[in-house]
């Protein structure tokens, strides 16, 4: 699933998406995906499919960035179906604007994940 979405919005984007944190100096705007949960659904039979949250944090250097690439990421993912990811639902957002003009501006998403492994 990672790989999947990291090659998705990479895909849909025009900037940058890494799991993880970015160095500094790096361009902007750009896509940080972090796992905040993850759970398996057993079954008698199989070990069942996986339900899980990612947070997507949309970097920019304006608030105004932020905004356009979140609503990016929106447009890819939200309802989104497909390899080895069987929904998207977008649960919650975020916003954190910077009182510092040199800080970055930053829109977190956080979708919740059913899929395969």
């Amino acid at each position: 699933m990672e790989e999947h979405l990291q090659a998705l919005l990479g895909g849909a984007l025009s900037c940058p998406v890494k799991w993880g944190y970015f160095s500094d100096g790096e361009s902007m705007p750009r896509v940080t995906l972090f796992r905040m949960s993850g759970r398996r659904n057993h079954t008698l039979t199989s070990k069942g499919l996986m339900r899980g949250s990612v947070q997507v944090d949309c970097w920019g250097r304006t608030f105004g960035q932020a905004t356009l690439t979140s609503r990016d990421v929106r447009d890819a993912l939200e309802g989104y179906a497909g390899g080895p990811i069987l929904h998207a639902e977008l649960t919650a957002i975020r916003d954190r604007a910077a009182d510092d003009a040199s800080t970055a501006h930053r829109i977190s998403l956080t979708f919740d994940l059913t899929y395969r492994e």
